[in-house]
């Protein structure tokens, strides 16, 4: 059942995600990002996260559906870094 495994993010995939340049850059904004609504990481792994529950806090950070699909990738990358760069 290998196939039905959840695959967990690193802190590297989480930063990527999230358009920021390192899993670094991640930590340093991870506290405040939580403040926001951010997912915690899976609960007794300090250094997992559930790209389900990164993926759905992103989809909430979307743009009505009615925008075009250009105009939300790029409202959804900005409020990501604006996120990312509030937790600094």
């Amino acid at each position: 059942m290998a196939g039905n495994r959840l695959m967990l993010w690193t802190a590297h995939q989480v930063a990527e995600a999230l358009a920021l340049p390192s899993a670094r850059a991640f930590h340093c904004r991870r506290r405040r990002l939580e403040e926001a609504g951010f997912p915690p990481p899976v609960a007794g792994l300090p250094d997992r996260w559930d790209p389900r529950a990164i993926e759905a806090w992103l989809a909430a950070q979307r743009p009505p559906e009615h925008a075009p699909p250009e105009a939300a990738e790029a409202v959804l990358i900005a409020r990501a870094r604006a996120a990312a760069q509030a937790a600094m």
